[in-house]
């Protein structure tokens, strides 16, 4: 993001972004619905997870059950792809770091036109801290419920005296342990970014980023409660299937390095160019013990080991020229570039496959589990002669071009035009062992890359228009279409590669800035569609074909800002009808007009702050909120559920001088109310908890 994009959010408000368009503008005249959470925000509540920082952002819910960082926007899961600066990452968990991110954005609907392969709800965009040159350096200090122990260094300014160089380093050191038994992570990170504009021209952006991870049970793996009925098990938040020895001899780690960099060259004051490169190496060990079996009449529950080492290289790059310029009177601003992303991933180990439980292993009574019992030896017997077989690779690239242009057709109607083009590879995996594939091989297979895979090309548009009534109302509407998962590991009867996912989106929306353009809010109607999903040819068993379809319709309704002197508010409410349109299943598992899961038809969230002396060194600010979630499906079948809840949050802070420096008290509580509720599910048969009361103080100081 540009430099005047960043001055231009101010507290809870911004007034421009660039992921919906990838050109600095505002939002008042951006025909797309786009969310920005500024670091404000991030500050007040102090959220530990990019996940928990956007749920202020209407559309968005916690994902199904996954390793990765993954988001429901609009009911459809972001997979395994996040964005950081406007660039791909994929498959990582934790990145970056909260403490690095200035603000985050989140982009609604089909966005192939700009960034190629994306699935149909959106994406969520991190956007990094910067170098300043003025001279600051910070230390703050977390600690809080269940041994949370957090310290954040940050260091910027200058390293020459006319500011045309400048830097920022950052650090952290992360650890604690859970409401989860046996959950526990120890984490490190480090960022070192250099900032350098030798002229008006020209400004260079370079950023390193390293980070070493250690956590038992990652994620929804910590907690897998199984489903009786139409509802989770009734069992304590603490329960796990896990057991201490996943910290204590398999801990998941994960080493990983982000480089990137970005230029922009202005040739003069309306064309400008821009590139930039991010490049992520990653060592991953996944580690994780999750059921393989449960009896609900008894209770047991036999359990297994994935012990697998992942080793993976993303290299992503863009091109953009921008530029402005007027013909017959009529103002544009054309945007035109291409971009690359190439994944390549080797995935070994040890993966349980059938329903014998993992060596080693006992089974647990869900009510009254035994821990502390695996054998070691016999398990490390089963993993250890494993941990060099292929499992499969992933070797993904992808690249497009693209165009698209701003139309301003006098001072009221705004007209934007866009297309892209894309090539993609991604070819399937073929695990051998003496002539068999697939699963029948594991534990000890090779993997290799099916040769025979076809490129796949895709064209994806979009439309909008936008009427400013006035400098504060505006009223959009807009199509899209784009281009998500590959199908290339379905089987179809005829031996052809099914066409890729798509998503087309309908959308109408007003948005306003009110109250002297310190309060932003817009509402929003959308269509959403994503087809070519995989389902059941009747005519042969065994077999799929692309012909199933999944609509989500509904309302956004978004508000952030200032609303008074002293007080400061950002919140949403969303109305979402999921439904699964098109499938060939039959019988009792026809899923056709069935919800689709962990979407609710109604959800909010609230968040205040009152601030006795906005702007001032020495004051009190204290802020509470409420996140709220109807009922949602556990699964596509709909056969449980998941209740709705209400959970209440808090927030009181000092600020003040001592010796000059500015000093920063404060203390969050999260889920006041100690409400009981599940988070997610798997989509199958198991569901998650979200966290108890927590408490969380900090302190940091400003030199």
């Amino acid at each position: 993001m540009s430099a005047s994009a960043l001055e231009d959010t101010q507290g809870y408000s911004a007034k421009r972004a660039t992921s919906a368009t990838k050109t600095d503008t505002p939002l008042m005249e951006t025909p797309i619905a786009v969310q920005v959470v500024p670091r404000e925000v991030i500050d007040d509540r102090k959220p530990t997870s990019i996940l928990e920082a956007v749920k202020n952002v209407s559309g968005i819910q916690a994902p199904p059950g996954g390793y990765y960082d993954n988001f429901y926007i609009r009911g459809f899961a972001t997979g395994t792809d996040t964005y950081r600066n406007g660039l791909k990452l994929n498959s990582m968990r934790g990145v970056p770091d909260m403490a690095f991110v200035d603000h985050i954005e989140v982009a609604k609907g089909p966005s192939s036109m700009l960034y190629g392969r994306v699935q149909p709800g959106g994406l969520v965009n991190t956007v990094t801290k910067r170098p300043q040159a003025e001279a600051a350096y910070s230390l703050q200090q977390q600690f809080g419920s269940w041994n949370t122990f957090r310290t954040v260094l940050d260091a910027t300014g200058a390293i020459n005296s006319d500011n045309t160089l400048m830097y920022r380093v950052m650090g952290v050191y992360d650890k604690g342990d859970s409401w989860v038994d046996f959950q526990h992570h120890e984490n490190k990170a480090g960022a070192a970014y250099l900032t350098w504009i030798p002229s008006s021209r020209f400004e260079l952006n370079v950023q390193l980023e390293a980070y070493d991870k250690k956590q038992a049970n990652v994620a929804y793996t910590a907690q897998q409660i199984p489903v009786i009925g139409n509802r989770p098990a009734n069992l304590p938040r603490n329960w796990t299937q896990n057991d201490p020895v996943m910290w204590s001899n398999y801990p998941a780690t994960e080493k990983s390095t982000l480089f990137s960099y970005d230029w922009t060259f202005a040739f003069n004051d309306n064309w400008k160019l821009t590139n930039r490169l991010g490049y992520a190496d990653i060592d991953d060990v996944q580690s994780m013990m999750t059921p393989l079996a449960f009896n609900a009449a008894t209770g047991m529950m036999t359990r297994r080991i994935n012990y697998n080492t992942v080793q993976r290289k993303v290299l992503t790059t863009n091109l953009d020229l921008v530029g402005e310029f007027e013909t017959w009177g009529v103002k544009h601003k054309l945007l035109t570039g291409f971009d690359y992303v190439h994944h390549r991933t080797t995935y070994k180990g040890y993966r349980q496959s059938g329903a014998a439980a993992t060596p080693g292993v006992p089974a647990i009574n869900i009510y009254n589990p035994t821990y502390g019992n695996v054998n070691v030896a016999a398990t490390d017997g089963a993993i250890n002669p494993s941990l060099s077989n292929i499992l499969y690779y992933q070797n993904m690239d992808d690249r497009g071009i693209y165009a698209q242009d701003q139309i301003s057709l006098g001072d009221h109607l705004e007209v934007l035009l866009g297309v892209r083009r894309d090539r993609t590879f991604d070819p399937v995996t073929v695990a051998n062992k003496v002539g068999t594939t697939g699963a029948a091989c594991y534990p000890n297979c090779d993997g290799t890359l099916d040769p025979n895979t076809p490129t796949e090309y895709a064209t994806s548009p979009r439309a909008g228009l936008l009427y400013k009534i006035s400098d504060q109302f505006s009223l959009y509407g807009s199509y899209s279409k784009s281009f998500g998962s590959s199908n290339s590991s379905a089987r179809t009867f005829d031996g052809s590669r099914p066409p890729p996912q798509i998503g087309i989106q309908y959308e109408l929306g007003a948005k306003a800035s009110l109250m002297d353009n310190k309060v932003t809010t817009s509402v929003t109607l959308f269509d959403l569609y994503q087809r070519n999903r995989m389902t059941a040819d009747l005519a042969h068993v065994g077999y799929s074909l692309p012909v199933g379809e999944v609509r989500s319709k509904g309302l956004e309704f978004d508000v952030a800002g200032q609303v008074t002197k002293h007080i400061s508010v950002i919140g949403s409410y969303t109305y979402n009808e999921a439904e699964i349109t098109k499938d060939n299943t039959t019988g009792a598992n026809s899923i056709r007009g069935k919800a689709w899961y962990g979407v609710p038809k109604n959800s909010a969230s609230i968040w205040a702050k009152y601030d006795t002396a906005p702007g001032s060194a020495e004051g009190w600010a204290i802020g509470a909120g409420a996140y709220m979630n109807g009922e949602r499906q556990g699964n596509n079948t709909n056969t449980f559920q998941l209740s709705g809840y209400a959970r209440v949050d808090a927030m009181v802070s000092y600020r003040t001088k001592a010796g000059g420096h500015p000093i920063r008290a404060q203390l969050n509580v999260q889920n006041l109310f100690d409400k009981w509720y599940f988070e997610a599910t798997d989509g199958a048969t198991n569901a998650y908890y979200g966290s108890p009361r927590a408490f969380t103080g900090s302190v940091s100081l400003g030199f």
